[in-house]
């Protein structure tokens, strides 16, 4: 896993790292294992 470098554009992120997430996945999920949410918070439901 890399390191992510942030550019130094104000005091506090001038030491600034993070990961980077880029060799754990990129492809799409699978479509068997997602499930929808149905959403019914809110108004005029």
């Amino acid at each position: 896993m890399g390191i992510k470098v942030y550019k130094p554009t104000t005091n506090g992120r001038r030491n600034m790292t993070g990961s980077d997430f880029a060799e754990i996945t990129t492809s799409t999920p699978e479509k068997s294992l997602l499930v929808s949410l149905s959403k019914t918070a809110g108004r005029n439901n």
